[in-house]
């Protein structure tokens, strides 16, 4: 059985690829969280900033493939540890031969010529898409062969993801909660994603893959979409609101060009429609 590691085994996508590798000898790395018992998955705390720990931890196992979803902009120190993780697995996996797939994000645009595709120039305006595109430009340069993967707003609902999870506490709390009617993405299902992500790694693919739903929502329509799918009603706390109101620079429009993920990926890539109709089928 080959064997695989997942950065960030114990986030939100790193947890749903952890649980859906079956077909591996999983081991997954993490820093602060604490990971769940499991009898399948060995789990590594590992601090991917520092190029010792990692080429430790990669020696030691001699993965074949490494899907990196860990750091996040939760924080400013796990912002600010984007570029040197991603430079060191890329190195390091390069001077390996390992497969390399590095998870972006659709923030390395800036949200004003979509729909995007994989070719268009990163223009990004927050902190958080700028330190990616710096990543996805290392990545590039020190690892050829590696997969650079696009994805747009990850969601789930079991658990819920992080903002599905801040707009229930919301509603639960009666605070205002404000979603966007001029902010557009393209919500992937978590576990769309881990499936496709999985399947990459199978795949003789190298370069930047867009890998998103095909379904272009504003943050007002997904949000309520995501409320339908948990059959919840918004409360009078929950309102529409605009990007100009909140004062925020954020990317407008980051509607994406699947075209060819849809060709390269068995995996189907949901709508958010198709995943409501999954989760809660008629009858």
């Amino acid at each position: 059985m080959p064997t695989i590691l997942i950065t960030g085994g114990a986030g939100y996508l790193g947890s749903h690829l952890v649980k859906q590798s079956i077909q591996w000898d999983t081991h997954a790395s993490y820093l602060h969280t604490a990971p769940p018992v499991s009898n399948r998955v060995t789990y590594h705390r590992c601090d991917l900033s520092d190029k010792d720990q990692v080429l430790h931890l990669l020696t030691r196992l001699r993965p074949s493939a490494i899907i990196h979803t860990a750091c996040s902009s939760q924080t400013q120190k796990s912002l600010t540890s984007i570029l040197p993780a991603a430079r060191n697995l890329a190195e390091i996996t390069a001077s390996m031969g390992t497969h390399f797939i590095h998870v972006s994000t659709d923030m390395v645009f800036d949200g004003e010529n979509s729909p995007y595709q994989e070719e268009s120039p990163p223009s990004p305006v927050s902190p958080y898409g700028k330190a990616k595109a710096q990543a996805e430009t290392e990545v590039s340069g020190l690892n050829p062969r590696a997969v650079i993967v696009r994805p747009s707003l990850i969601y789930g609902i079991d658990p819920p993801d992080h903002q599905t999870q801040w707009l229930l506490e919301g509603m639960e709390k009666g605070e205002p909660v404000r979603l966007f009617t001029d902010e557009i993405r393209c919500p992937i299902w978590v576990e769309t994603l881990s499936l496709a992500l999985l399947e990459l790694v199978e795949i003789d693919y190298s370069g930047v893959l867009h890998i998103a739903g095909p379904q272009p929502l504003n943050r007002w329509d997904f949000g309520l979409a995501i409320l339908g799918m948990l059959q919840r009603t918004p409360t009078p706390t929950v309102r529409p609101s605009t990007l100009a109101e909140s004062g925020l620079t954020r990317p407008r429009d980051l509607t994406f060009d699947l075209g060819k993920a849809q060709i390269l990926l068995k995996t189907p890539l949901l709508s958010v429609t198709e995943v409501h109709q999954r989760l809660n089928p008629p009858g």
